[in-house]
């Protein structure tokens, strides 16, 4: 798509803004106060790298978007190395869709027999508890969550595996 590698590309609605390569991502309550900021909790977190950024400049400044985009997911994916057998996937979902609605889905999955909260693919996945209201291109969050999670572990990687060996 043309707005594929755009660092300007962005997503704009009354509910959320997604802007560059990593669609950094600040949300709206239907008041219009913001519910999360995704740019001010990485600066947060790692003020030295991201010290540059900020919403004024994140559509002009691609090397750090590119530098949040690392960070936060090796935030996420530091939280699934101990107890998920599957942490690159726990990691990618908690990218997409926030790490607390991951962990809330972890929770949940216990309380289901036959569900593996330390597996993502067949149980996890199964068990999603954000909206199902279409929001865009007819899918809900939870549709496009769990869809990102196939795309990028499932079918697009494997044009890269050959890479790795």
């Amino acid at each position: 798509h043309s707005r594929c590698w755009d660092p300007a590309s962005e997503l704009k609605s009354a509910r959320e803004q997604g802007v560059g390569l990593g669609q950094i991502t600040r949300a709206y309550t239907s008041t219009g106060q913001i519910r999360f900021d995704a740019l001010s909790e990485l600066k947060a977190k790692h003020y030295k790298e991201l010290y540059d950024l900020t919403w004024n400049n994140v559509k002009t400044r691609p090397d750090l978007q590119i530098r949040a985009i690392v960070l936060k997911s090796k935030d996420n994916y530091s939280q699934f190395t101990t107890y998920t057998d599957e942490p690159l996937a726990f990691a990618d979902a908690a990218y997409n869709g926030g790490l607390g609605g991951v962990n809330n889905e972890r929770r949940a999955c216990t309380m289901i027999k036959g569900c593996n909260p330390r597996l993502w693919f067949g149980h996890v996945e199964k068990v999603c508890l954000k909206s199902k209201t279409p929001l865009y291109g007819n899918r809900s969050a939870c549709q496009i969550n769990r869809d990102h999670v196939q795309d990028v572990l499932k079918v697009r990687s494997l044009k890269y595996e050959p890479l790795f060996k």
